[in-house]
């Protein structure tokens, strides 16, 4: 379990490279609000085989410290995620983050770092995640969260997916005040005046039936990046990596290979 020290506190990552000496592209991962690295268990088991996969613990979630708050929040994680790109010295690799972690990715690329992906990976994300817009599809995600969790505990509760779902849920219910930090950072988050600056390979994946980040908000995030494509995941709402991980996979694998072809050996 690594650690790295950021202004003097102790942030977590996880950093999984057992693919030899013919990896991919190395990936790393952001998660969202109220989450952790765990969120991601299902991508870094699948492509672990052929790529590192990093994925980090934002201030006060997982085992990370919490630091004290900033006036922009999510400033403050993107600070923190490219503390851990200076720390693991990485080159080549590509950067993907989901929901307010995609915000602190866009964040990351907005403050023009030394260290620039290859590639980025959005995931059901907005270049505004202002609650006054989000709150009802909130409620609503919370509602349909629960229902995901109380189907998957009498079909499949001995998958690794419904096992992921509950410890989220759990640890949502433990900790208020992360969640509520977090959905303040939320609050004050807007980048669209600036987001087309992002010139980057971007594709987004977005969950068809997303009730907090709806499809169309995703569709208009895609015209507004220069480089960008969309995929739409079936039967999914606003966390398709586990509540559909077989197509969210299938789809970001292509993606990942695509972007080893393009620039793996440039």
């Amino acid at each position: 379990m690594p650690f790295f020290n950021f202004d003097g506190h102790r942030l977590h990552y996880i950093d999984v490279h057992e693919c030899g000496e013919n990896c991919g592209l190395p990936l790393v991962l952001v998660h969202g609000a109220g989450s952790s690295h765990a969120i991601w268990t299902l991508q870094i088991a699948e492509f672990g085989k052929s790529r590192r996969m990093i994925a980090l613990d934002l201030s006060g979630h997982g085992r990370s410290e919490l630091i004290g708050e900033e006036a922009d929040i999510v400033q403050g994680y993107a600070r923190e995620l490219e503390a851990l790109i200076n720390h693991l010295d990485l080159d080549k690799f590509v950067l993907a983050g989901h929901s307010m972690g995609g915000g602190a990715v866009m964040a990351y690329l907005l403050n023009k770092p030394q260290r620039v992906p290859v590639a980025v990976c959005l995931v059901d994300t907005s270049s505004d995640l202002d609650l006054s817009k989000l709150g009802p599809g909130l409620f609503i995600e919370t509602i349909e969260s629960y229902l995901f969790l109380i189907k998957k505990r009498m079909t499949d509760k001995d998958s690794l997916a419904y096992k992921i779902w509950k410890a989220e849920e759990d640890m949502k219910r433990e900790h208020p005040e992360m969640v509520q930090r977090d959905l303040r950072a939320c609050d004050r988050f807007d980048v669209t005046d600036r987001v087309s600056e992002i010139d980057l390979p971007t594709f987004v994946i977005h969950g068809e039936d997303d009730d907090i980040i709806p499809l169309g908000v995703a569709e208009a995030l895609v015209k507004r990046l220069p480089r960008a494509d969309i995929a739409i995941v079936r039967d999914s709402d606003h966390c398709p990596m586990v509540q559909q991980p077989d197509e969210f996979n299938r789809l970001m694998g292509k993606f990942l290979s695509w972007a080893d072809r393009k620039f793996l050996r440039q």
